[in-house]
């Protein structure tokens, strides 16, 4: 047997037996209600279940912002934090120079003191 026959044959035998299926399909008014009711409830119930899932999304974007805004906010303080500490840290060794070529110059006044020994 060809290709082409086999072909042939298995069109002709699904045409036959999809056409009692076809003529047993046709369902009456209280299925179709049934059916046309059953589908409503089941595209409210999806409704429902994407308007959970985008407000729980908008819930956890929204948590992500605040929390990188935390995080923003505390590396600012920080960051503040430690240009204070480096300006006191330049500002003492800017004095502690000028005490330094005070006392070269013959200001004793501004050498430090000899710490007493134990």
């Amino acid at each position: 047997m060809r290709f082409g026959t086999v072909a042939r044959a298995g069109l002709l035998m699904s045409m036959v037996l999809m056409a009692p299926i076809a003529a047993i399909a046709k369902d009456t008014p209280e299925e179709e209600a049934q059916r046309r009711e059953l589908n409503e409830a089941q595209a409210r119930f999806a409704a429902q279940q994407m308007a959970d899932y985008q407000a729980k999304r908008q819930a956890i974007a929204d948590e992500q912002a605040a929390a990188e805004q935390r995080y923003r906010e505390a590396v600012a303080a920080h960051d503040a934090e430690v240009a204070a500490i480096n300006q006191k840290a330049a500002d003492d060794q800017a004095r502690w120079e000028a005490a330094v070529a005070a006392c070269n110059a013959g200001d004793y006044s501004q050498c430090a003191q000899p710490q007493p020994q134990p």
